[in-house]
């Protein structure tokens, strides 16, 4: 079963703020972006995962509307023909959200208190943010529902993509469970905004395709 994961596009807040589980707004770049990412992606799937953040939900509903428009074939030289194709149920799931920064939430970083963000920074992995979460919470949650809502998948739907609609923190987390990275070096993966990963799970081993196109 090959597996998309996908970060949402672009967000009109600046990387000088910690946002993590914030509902924030998209840059105007959203169409674009989200037109570019289509294009690295099959035009069905079994299932579609998302975030309920409004940055994830809004990409997650356009990828399944695209899908539920048709796709054109063609069926002799110079014709085509237009098929009615199958829109998948886009089913939001809490552990998908992004890094939760509790009381750093909105808060620009160069402001932060630095008795509290030096210790956070030296080991994110167990330290807690101020009534948020730490790394290793993340990767808890994440890879609950890997093992609930994926891996039942690849036995049952084993020849259809599943997309993964989610954070860069979410991402990485994945990519930590599959690769057996540590934690610690999960931020040493660049993701950009718009990009998919994409990863085929056979008899419970992955192969990563590709990182970041």
């Amino acid at each position: 079963m090959d597996v998309y994961l996908i970060r949402h596009t672009e967000v009109a807040v600046g990387r000088s703020v910690a946002y993590g589980q914030s509902d924030v707004d998209l840059a105007d770049a959203y169409d674009e972006q989200r037109d570019r990412l289509l294009a690295h992606l099959p035009t069905d799937a079994a299932a579609i995962f998302s975030s309920p953040l409004t940055r994830c939900r809004r990409l997650a509903d356009d990828i399944a509307g695209s899908m539920a428009a048709g796709s054109r074939i063609e069926t002799a030289p110079g014709q085509t023909a237009l098929i009615d194709a199958h829109r998948p149920v886009v089913v939001h799931d809490d552990r998908l959200k992004e890094y939760h920064f509790g009381d750093w939430e909105m808060v620009p970083w160069a402001t932060i208190d630095r008795a509290a963000l030096d210790p956070w920074m030296a080991d994110f992995v167990t330290v807690r943010v101020p009534n948020g979460e730490n790394f290793q919470d993340l990767f808890d949650r994440v890879s609950r529902f890997w093992r609930e809502q994926i891996l039942p998948l690849a036995e049952t739907q084993p020849g259809q993509p599943v997309f993964i609609v989610t954070h860069g923190g979410v991402i990485r987390a994945l990519l930590c469970l599959f690769l057996d990275l540590s934690l610690h070096n999960a931020y040493r993966i660049n993701l950009d905004y718009g990009a998919v990963t994409k990863l085929t799970l056979t008899d419970l081993s992955y192969t990563i395709q590709y990182i970041n196109r």
